[in-house]
């Protein structure tokens, strides 16, 4: 384990010294100052056209992990050889890729706070700015839990990063899998309830039906995750469901890697 802690660390540290993050970072908060001041033309609707901008912002940026930065340092090393050099170093292949996905982790985690920190504070500037009579169902627990299950869905999604980064041989297969992993989880549940009550003369042939079926099974439901709605207006998700999403994504991240350990431990890296 303190190998893989090793690996993480040094993860870390290498997505650190990427460029786009800082790029991203500095996009989205000044997408976030400025839903402050465009969240004045709805004042009605002031905390929850805040929240949403935020809350949204927050999802994008912890997005960027698997999408871009993920994918290059895991299938990066695999293209460069360099993972030949840890292994070498007596690292096991489990602890690499262990240690790899905790590394993404922590990266995922650091840039989702930041930007959490950031949405207090935006929150608070418009308190300033409007009042507090505006921002009466502002609900800091609401929020705190919103974004600890967007964290989860991305930490299933650099799961399934770690997965196809074993399975392929570029960085572009393995982006355009993860892309595709994401869609699915998205739309999955709206694709298998469209298909089971079709509207009114839709005719669902027994095969397409069959397939999504198993697609729900395969894939993670991300949009489950998805409660930025219901957190920007002050509700709180019933403790019952927080509990279910966080096991459903602990059950799908130790799927994903045992499986990812799996394959990695026979392929040829030469």
């Amino acid at each position: 384990m303190i190998k893989a802690w090793s690996v993480a660390v040094l993860t870390l540290k290498e997505g650190l010294r990427h460029r786009i993050l800082y790029s991203v970072l500095i996009v989205t908060l000044l997408t976030m100052t400025a839903s402050v001041l465009i969240s004045g033309f709805f004042m009605r609707d002031i905390s929850k056209i805040l929240l949403d901008f935020c809350l949204a912002t927050i999802s994008i940026g912890g997005l960027l992990i698997p999408f871009f930065l993920a994918v290059n340092l895991l299938a990066g090393d695999i293209d460069r050889q360099t993972v030949v050099t840890i292994l070498s170093r007596n690292i096991s292949r489990t602890e690499y890729l262990v240690g790899k996905y905790l590394g993404i982790s922590l990266l995922t985690a650091i840039v989702m706070l930041l930007l959490f920190a950031a949405t207090i504070c935006s929150v608070y500037g418009g308190m300033i700015l409007y009042g507090e009579t505006y921002f009466k169902s502002f609900s800091l627990t609401a929020i705190s839990l919103s974004t600890v299950l967007g964290f989860l869905s991305i930490s299933i999604l650099n799961a399934f990063v770690v997965l196809w980064c074993t399975l392929t041989t570029t960085s572009f297969l393995a982006t355009l899998l993860t892309f595709s992993t994401y869609l699915i989880g998205q739309m999955i549940d709206d694709v298998v309830r469209f298909v089971e009550s079709p509207p009114p003369g839709a005719v669902i042939s027994s095969s397409v039906h069959n397939a999504a079926q198993v697609i729900q099974y395969i894939f993670p439901n991300l949009a489950a995750f998805d409660h930025k709605l219901t957190a920007s207006h002050g509700l709180l998700i019933p403790l019952d469901q927080f509990s279910i999403l966080s096991l459903y994504a602990a059950v799908y991240i130790i799927a994903t890697l045992t499986l990812s350990i799996f394959i990695f431990s026979r392929r040829d890296l030469c």
